[in-house]
């Protein structure tokens, strides 16, 4: 209970405050965990309310065929260095990256320079399928989930690109992302994946009714469906998760006027979720070299000269506790005869995760030392940054004197953990009612935007349809 009310004002205080939200996110993560369809009460309630009020039927089954999409320009800043909208690669050390580290080197007398653009585009298809059941004393049963298909694209770009040539490894740090040789963190046109949601399955009791007036209590429990990430590409597509998830919540239907004509109606629903840790695959950078020093060069003790992706060897298991989520969903509903439209605003809000390594220790790898190895004499560069190189001047690496490991004591847990998330959206529906002897449908036709208070997280739209059957 503790737990619950400090999400609540947690909540509260980030929407008057949108400083924590941006905070928290202030550095860029090497993942992004997309809000789940399943749990969000705008797709659940949307020209639902019949689900709960009616008597006359014992089961209904929702069909919802939805669409939805990322938009905006606050996206192209999630993965990027300091959340720019460009990022400068410069051969020179001037820049907010160095081609060096990814094996572009120029030929002599020269140096490389482009600019990276990133602007990140997520689409669903599929649809939303809900279950539900009336039980013997005031009990229900609910069950829903989502097919969907999620496909991510990164939209890679590099341009205004100077070279006379390089003289070895890749011509452009595009070329370099996408390599076989590292096995994680790769940038390669658009990924697809297709699967089940998680399923929420919410058991409801409803201790007071009258003409006006529909209160209702429950528990839920989210069962996962996913396999979690697995770090292969930057943004890669989730689909369902590996977290259970138990909650609680409470929904309100008031019928604030009602005539042969015309109902008015308030709807309200509270949700709380807590989920649990599970195993998942993360990318990390280390905290003495800062951002994107995952794409940096290691090296093994053995051969200080052969260099390889550092994010090979700053990827594995994790402990993943995606913790607490807060749902405050309000609308009103207007009924004429058969037809019916809602008006809606959900806010949500989702805790940062926390993150614990199932790793003990890194053996004998370091940060390679190209100021070294351009001298043939090479060490490490333990407090090496991803904007350095082997150019004289201010923005030179420095070498150590000595061999410098790096340690699992060195690892940068912010950088693999998604941050906390914050959102306000809004909803139109307008729906029609079938009646027949034995059953009654109900289709609509619905429209959601979703608002993220940070800086660098997409805002979302969403349509879908509705088709209920009541019997």
């Amino acid at each position: 209970m503790k737990k619950v009310f400090k999400a609540i004002i947690m909540a509260i205080l980030c929407n008057f405050y949108g400083s924590f939200a941006q905070g928290v996110d202030s550095y860029p993560s090497s993942i992004f965990v997309p809000r789940q369809l399943t749990f969000n009460p705008i797709l659940e309630n949307a020209l639902m309310s019949d689900a709960q009020l009616t008597e006359e039927f014992d089961y209904i089954f929702c069909f919802k065929p939805i669409y939805t999409q990322t938009v905006g320009s606050k996206f192209q800043k999630y993965f990027t260095i300091g959340h720019k909208c460009l990022l400068s690669a410069k051969e020179d050390n001037s820049g907010d990256i160095n081609p060096l580290w990814f094996k572009v080197i120029s030929s002599d007398d020269s140096f490389y320079n482009s600019t990276l653009l990133f602007r990140p585009k997520r689409q669903t298809f599929g649809s939303l399928l809900y279950f539900a059941a009336q039980l013997p004393h005031n009990f229900k049963v609910t069950v829903n989930t989502a097919l969907i298909i999620s496909k991510n694209d990164l939209h890679f770009s590099e341009k205004n690109i100077e070279t006379d040539g390089t003289v070895s490894g890749y011509r452009t740090i595009t070329q370099s992302f996408s390599n076989p040789k590292r096995l994680f963190g790769k940038i390669c046109g658009d990924q697809i994946k297709t699967g089940f949601d998680d399923i929420q399955v919410k058991v409801i009791y409803n201790p007071y009714q009258t003409e006006s007036l529909y209160f209702d209590l429950y528990g839920l429990l989210g069962i996962p469906t996913g396999s979690g990430s697995k770090a292969r590409f930057l943004f890669e597509p989730l689909v369902g998760s590996k977290h259970v998830q138990l909650g609680t919540g409470a929904n309100i239907d008031w019928s604030i006027k009602k005539n042969d004509c015309i109902e008015l109606s308030l709807l309200s629903e509270a949700k709380y979720r807590y989920a649990f840790k599970a195993e998942e695959y993360r990318s990390f950078d280390l905290k003495n070299n800062g951002q994107w020093s995952r794409y940096m060069l290691f090296v093994h003790k053995t051969d200080k000269n052969v260099t390889y992706p550092a994010i090979n060897d700053l990827t594995f298991n994790a402990q993943v506790t995606p913790q607490s989520s807060f749902d405050l969903y309000l609308a009103m509903q207007c009924k004429h005869n058969a037809w019916s439209c809602e008006l809606g605003y959900d806010f949500w809000y989702r805790s940062a995760e926390t993150i614990s390594l199932c790793k003990q220790e890194l053996l004998n790898i370091a940060v390679a030392d190209l100021k070294g190895i351009a001298a043939t004499n090479p060490e490490s560069a333990s407090m090496a940054n991803i904007s350095q190189g082997v150019q004289p001047g201010s923005n030179q690496m420095v070498s150590d004197i000595s061999f410098t490991p790096v340690s699992i004591n060195d690892i940068n847990l912010c950088s693999g953990a998604q941050s906390s998330s914050l959102s306000n959206s809004v909803y139109f529906s307008i729906g029609y009612k079938f009646d027949s002897k034995n059953y009654t449908t109900k289709i609509g036709i619905n429209s959601a935007y979703e608002r993220d208070s940070s800086s660098s997280k997409p805002d979302t739209i969403s349509t879908w349809f509705n088709v209920n059957l009541y019997f």
